[in-house]
C-alpha cells in the first residue's frame, strides 16, 4: 500500500509531526501557505496549533481553503486551533490540575472508560458550549485526585468546555482542544496510553493502522547498565545521582551559595520542566552527605569540598547567633520563609554534619549544632513533641514558656522523627544528656500513639520516616523495648511491599491530613489503597539510609537485605535520560506497574514530577552509598550497641 498523502499545517516541527511522517507522505505547510496549493490531491490536513503558546489561527483565505476540503468529506485534524468549523474557543488556560479522562464509547482501542492520561501542565482552549454539537466526546478533562482511572459520572460530562477531543459537525473534523503537538518531550503519561491516543488519532487520519511503538519517548527508568554486579550497580546509580546535582543545574559553585530545592513538577507542553530556585536550609544540608560519603569512598577532595561548603553555607548564613532574641542558635528555613523554623527539616539539613564528625572524629560546627538543638528542645512541648512549626514573629518569651511548659500535641513522624534522631546522634557525639532524654519522650510519645499517629501523607509515610530515629533510639539507649518498636514499625512495613520491591502509598482509614481537592493544599499521592503507587520525596526516599544504619545498629541481617531490596527498587526506579535535567534523578511518583513517573497531580506544589534535590535525589544517594561503605563505618556501631 502506498504512504496517503497529508498536508500538515504548522510553523515548527514536533513530535506528532514526526509521527505522521514515519506513516505517511507528508507536506508541511505554514498557515499562510495552505491558501496558496492546491490541497484537492492531500488524502488528509492536520492543523497542528500546538507547537506555539498561541493557537493557530488561519488566515481568511487559508481558512477558506481548508473549510473547502472539510465540506468535500475530506478528514482534517485540528489541534488547537482556535476557531474551526463551527467552534471557536477561550483564550488558553493551564491543566496544571486536570487529567485527560476516557469517555464512554470506546473509540480509542485498547483505553478503557474511566482510563486517565495526564498532558502534565498543558495548554487548553475551551470551546464555546454554543457552537459545536453536543454528542459525546472522546475525551473530556476532569479534575478528580485519582490515580489511573476514574467513574465518569455524569457530572464529569456535563460541562462542554472541558471537552478535549471530539468529533464535530460534519463529523469528518477531529478536534483537539490541547496541546498535543509535544507529547512525548512533554511527557504525556502514561506512555502505553498517551501512545494509543496519538496511534488512534495518526489512525483515524489517515484511515490505516499507525504503529505506537515507533514513537520515541524522552527518558525510560532503570539501570543504565543492568548486567553489572550488583555493587557495581549501586555504585553506578549511586554516581549518576551524584553526577546530576551538578549537570542539572541545582548545585553550582561547589556549594558556596548553596544549592537549589530542584526541577518543580511543572513540564510545560515544549517539554521544558520549571526550575525551582528556592533555597532550603533542609535540601542544602541534605546534599551534602552523599558528597561526604563520596569522599569517604573516593577520597576526592572535590567531593569532600562541596560538603564542607554546603554546611558552612547553613551555618554562617541561615543560623541566628544573636544573643539577645529568644530564638537564638534558630536555623531559618529558606530565604523567603526568614523566620520560620520546621524542627525536622533543621534534623536532615545538621545530620550529616553530625555524620561528619562521627565518621571523622572532628568537632567542627558541633557547637553550632548544638545550640541548633538548644533552640527546638526550648520550644518543645512537655510530652516531647514540638508543633509542626515557630515562627520568629511570635516568639515572646511568652510564647517560649508556653510553647515548653504546655503539651505539643503532636505525635507525627513527619514533623518530628529526624528531630530525634539529630538529637540522638548529637548525644553520641556531646554526652548532653537533655538530648538523650528529649528524644526519648518524644519517641515514647508517638510509639505510644502509633500506628494512629497524626499522619500527613499517609500511613506508610509514618513507617517510612520512623525506622531510622528509631534505630539510633535503640543504638543509644539497649533498651529491648526500644528495639521490639523498631522491629514493630519494620514489620509493619512490609504489608506495603509490591513485588517490584517499592512500598505503595497505604492509609488504614484514610486519616492522613494532606488530601485536599486538587489543586486546593498539599496532597497525598493516595487516592485509594491498592493503587500501585510508590511516593519518592515522603516515603521510599528515606528506607536505604534506615534500613543500612538499621544493619550497622543491630547486626542484624535482615536489615542488610532490605537494604539490597530497597536499593534494587530505586535503582529500577531511577530515570535514564538525554536530559541532563532528569537523568539519574528520581521524581515523586513513581507507578511500580507501569515502571514510570505517573500520580496524581493533585498536590499544589509537589506533584509527580517533581524532583526534590534534598529529600529525594540526595537522601537516596546517601542511603545507596552508606551501603557501599559498609566496611568503613560499622566500626562506629558495633562497639556501641548494646544487647
Amino acid at each position: 500500500m502506498t504512504n496517503r498523502k497529508v498536508a500538515v499545517v504548522t510553523i515548527d516541527s514536533s513530535d506528532l509531526l514526526d509521527f505522521l511522517q514515519q506513516h505517511a507522505e507528508v507536506t508541511i505547510l505554514r498557515p499562510e501557505e495552505a491558501s496558496s496549493v492546491d490541497l484537492g490531491p492531500y488524502e488528509a490536513i492536520a492543523l497542528l496549533g500546538g507547537v506555539s503558546d498561541k493557537p493557530m489561527l488561519l488566515p481568511a483565505a487559508s481558512r477558506n481553503a481548508v473549510e473547502a476540503q472539510i465540506k468535500a468529506g475530506k478528514r482534517v485534524f485540528a489541534e488547537y486551533v482556535s476557531s474551526i468549523g463551527h467552534v471557536y474557543t477561550a483564550q488558553p488556560e493551564s491543566t496544571r490540575f486536570e487529567r485527560l479522562a476516557v469517555c464512554p464509547g470506546g473509540v480509542i482501542e485498547g483505553l478503557a472508560e474511566g482510563v486517565l492520561i495526564d498532558a502534565q501542565s498543558n495548554m487548553r482552549i475551551k470551546p464555546y458550549a454554543v457552537s459545536y454539537n453536543h454528542e459525546m466526546p472522546i475525551l473530556q478533562f476532569v479534575k478528580v485526585h485519582a490515580h489511573d482511572r476514574v467513574r465518569m459520572a455524569p457530572e464529569l460530562l456535563r460541562e462542554i468546555g472541558d471537552r478535549a477531543l471530539w468529533f464535530d459537525r460534519p463529523g469528518n473534523l477531529l478536534l483537539c482542544s490541547f496541546r498535543l503537538a509535544n507529547f512525548a518531550r512533554a511527557r504525556f503519561a502514561p506512555k502505553e496510553e498517551a501512545g494509543k491516543l496519538v496511534a488512534y488519532i495518526a489512525g483515524w487520519l489517515l484511515g490505516k493502522k499507525a504503529d505506537p511503538s515507533m514513537i520515541e519517548f524522552v527518558y525510560t527508568t532503570g539501570c543504565a547498565d543492568p548486567e553489572l554486579p550488583f555493587l557495581d550497580r549501586v555504585l553506578q546509580s549511586a554516581s549518576r545521582a551524584l553526577c546530576w546535582f551538578e549537570r542539572s543545574g541545582v548545585l553550582y559553585d561547589e556549594g558556596v551559595s548553596g544549592a537549589l530545592e530542584g526541577p518543580g513538577t511543572e513540564v510545560y507542553p515544549d517539554g521544558t520542566q520549571r526550575m525551582s530556585a528556592v533555597h532550603r536550609v533542609d535540601c542544602i544540608g541534605e546534599i551534602s552527605l552523599p558528597y561526604l560519603l563520596d569522599y569517604l569512598a573516593s577520597g576526592s577532595r572535590k567531593s569532600l569540598r562541596v560538603a564542607d561548603n554546603l554546611q558552612k553555607h547553613i551555618f554562617d548564613q541561615y543560623q541566628c547567633k544573636e544573643t539577645d532574641v529568644p530564638w537564638h542558635g534558630m536555623i531559618r528555613w529558606t530565604e523567603e520563609a526568614w523566620g520560620v523554623c520546621y524542627q525536622d527539616d533543621v534534623a536532615r539539613a545538621i545530620i550529616p554534619q553530625l555524620l561528619k564528625c562521627l565518621y571523622m572524629n572532628t568537632r567542627e560546627h558541633l557547637d553550632d549544632i548544638v545550640a541548633a538543638l538548644r533552640f527546638l528542645i526550648r520550644t518543645t512541648g512537655t510530652d516531647g513533641t514540638r508543633v509542626f512549626r515557630t515562627v520568629n514573629a511570635k516568639l515572646d518569651d511568652e510564647m517560649m514558656e508556653r510553647l515548653r511548659t504546655s503539651p505539643g500535641n503532636l505525635p507525627s513522624a513527619h514533623y518530628n522523627a529526624y528531630y530525634y534522631a539529630a538529637l540522638l546522634l548529637a548525644y553520641k557525639l556531646t554526652g548532653i544528656g537533655e538530648f538523650r532524654d528529649t528524644a526519648v519522650g518524644g519517641l515514647t510519645t508517638l510509639m505510644s500513639a502509633y500506628p494512629d499517629t497524626k499522619r500527613e501523607q499517609s500511613q506508610t509515610q509514618e513507617c517510612c520516616r520512623l525506622v531510622l530515629p528509631l534505630g539510633w533510639l535503640y543504638w543509644v539507649t539497649g533498651d529491648k523495648h526500644h528495639k521490639k518498636w523498631l522491629y514493630q514499625v519494620v514489620d509493619d512495613l512490609q504489608s506495603f511491599r509490591h513485588s517490584s520491591g517499592g512500598y505503595l502509598e497505604w492509609d488504614e482509614g484514610y486519616r492522613a491530613a494532606m488530601r485536599h481537592t486538587a489543586g486546593t493544599g498539599e496532597s497525598s499521592l493516595l487516592a485509594s489503597n491498592g493503587d500501585p503507587v510508590v511516593d519518592l520525596l515522603y516515603s521510599n526516599n528515606w528506607l536505604p539510609a534506615a534500613f543500612i544504619q538499621c544493619y550497622f545498629v543491630t547486626g542484624d541481617s535482615m536489615f542488610k537485605q532490605l537494604w539490597e531490596d530497597s536499593a534494587a527498587f530505586l535503582m529500577s526506579a531511577q530515570i535514564v535520560s538525554s536530559d541532563p535535567l532528569i537523568d539519574g534523578a528520581w521524581a515523586r511518583a513513581y507507578d511500580a506497574k507501569k515502571r514510570e513517573v505517573f500520580g496524581s497531580p493533585a498536590d499544589v506544589g509537589w506533584g509527580p514530577w517533581a524532583i526534590e534535590s534534598g529529600w529525594t535525589v540526595a537522601e537516596i544517594a546517601a542511603g545507596l552509598m552508606m551501603g557501599l561503605l559498609e566496611e568503613r563505618l560499622l566500626p562506629y556501631y558495633r562497639s556501641t550497641a548494646k544487647e
